[in-house]
């Protein structure tokens, strides 16, 4: 089985690809919510009942609905929800243009952020990927007195799965007032932190001068871009923002399938199912010769001790689905070949022993 694949079914630890019933190790549905029946119902629901529009003027409860859930998730005053996941960055940093005077990113964040950097107005300086020393070198060299500094960067870096050192970031911010960080936590809202709010609660660092940009296309399992916050932000927001006027939010079916992914989750085990699974593979990894970290991040890359095209093709031929990112083909790509293997919630412990197992024999 070469690329491209043809998916014949909702993504899923166990899905039909060109025929064949795979094991799937790769994307971003980490609880698998993209198939799950209560969220198609609840798409299928809303969109027969508003149809595929948004709507201007008339309010619609299912975007009343949303944000109740999202508020209850992200235990916030206000989340501003839009278009898609890839805006969120650009709607937080817009919201807070007059809070900030010099950017300061991360050289492997994500596209989404950078794109957003040229509406801003605003000197960029690049420090080395997750290297917390050289972000105070370019502080130090370029805050001036009176200047206050945004410092931006992933929260989980989407191929490598790296965590970045927020806490070490914070640090290097010190002596800065005024200083603000700003992740786009795509893949780590809904999966990191104790009751899944991302990042910056599992780094300990919710709070003041701390603002995450998320998604709900993949640990919901659904679309649109989240800004969680306060009323204050989300009146910064509606005020700069100029997405937030121009652009339409989803259509409603799919803000009701994020309110049904939202349900399930906060009303099931998958996410400590996920936290099993996770720790499952890394472990098998590590016990195969892999430098893997231990970290609670869905995404497990491992690099440079193999032909990885190779056994990637041989674990296909195996009915096992996992994918090889060349060096430079993504934000934070690796500069050699590496293999990202995507962990979900509903992968039995058999699967992954049967990953492991066949990776030991092909090695």
């Amino acid at each position: 089985m070469t690329a491209p694949f043809k998916m014949e079914s909702p993504i899923g630890a166990r899905m039909v690809i060109g025929g064949r019933e795979v094991d799937y190790y790769c994307g971003t549905s980490y609880f698998c919510l993209h198939g799950h029946p209560e969220v198609i119902e609840a798409a299928c629901t809303a969109t027969r009942q508003y149809g595929m529009g948004p709507g201007t003027l008339a309010h619609m409860q299912v975007y009343a609905d949303l944000q109740d859930r999202l508020r209850q998730w992200f235990g916030t005053e206000e989340v501003v929800y839009m278009i898609s996941g890839y805006t969120s960055p650009m709607v937080l940093l817009q919201g807070l243009r007059e809070d900030f005077d010099v950017i300061f990113i991360d050289a492997a964040t994500h596209y989404s952020t950078r794109d957003a950097i040229p509406t801003l107005g605003k000197p960029v300086h690049e420090f080395r990927h997750g290297d917390a020393g050289d972000l105070a070198e370019q502080l130090t060299r370029h805050v001036g007195a009176g200047l206050r500094p945004a410092v931006l960067t992933d929260g989980v870096f989407p191929s490598s799965g790296r965590l970045a050192p927020l806490n070490d970031f914070r640090q290097a911010m010190a002596p800065y007032d005024g200083a603000l960080l700003c992740i786009d936590d795509s893949h780590g809202v809904g999966v990191l932190g104790e009751s899944g709010r991302g990042s910056l609660q599992h780094a300990g660092l919710e709070g003041a001068g701390n603002f995450l940009a998320g998604t709900m296309s993949k640990a919901f399992g659904a679309l649109g871009g989240v800004v969680p916050g306060d009323a204050a932000l989300a009146e910064k927001i509606t005020r700069n923002a100029m997405i937030m006027r121009g652009a339409s939010p989803a259509p409603p079916g799919l803000a009701a399938a994020a309110a049904a992914s939202l349900r399930i989750l906060q009303t099931t085990d998958r996410r400590a199912r996920l936290a099993r699974n996770v720790s499952h593979m890394r472990n098998g990894l590590r016990g195969l010769g892999f430098e893997v970290a231990d970290t609670p991040v869905p995404i497990v890359t491992i690099k440079g001790v193999t032909d990885l095209e190779l056994l990637r093709d041989r674990l296909a031929e195996r009915d096992i689905i996992v994918r090889v990112q060349q060096p430079g083909g993504y934000s934070d790509a690796s500069d050699v070949p590496s293999m990202r293997l995507a962990v979900f919630s509903e992968h039995s412990p058999d699967q992954i022993d049967r990953l492991l197992r066949s990776m030991t024999e092909l090695l």
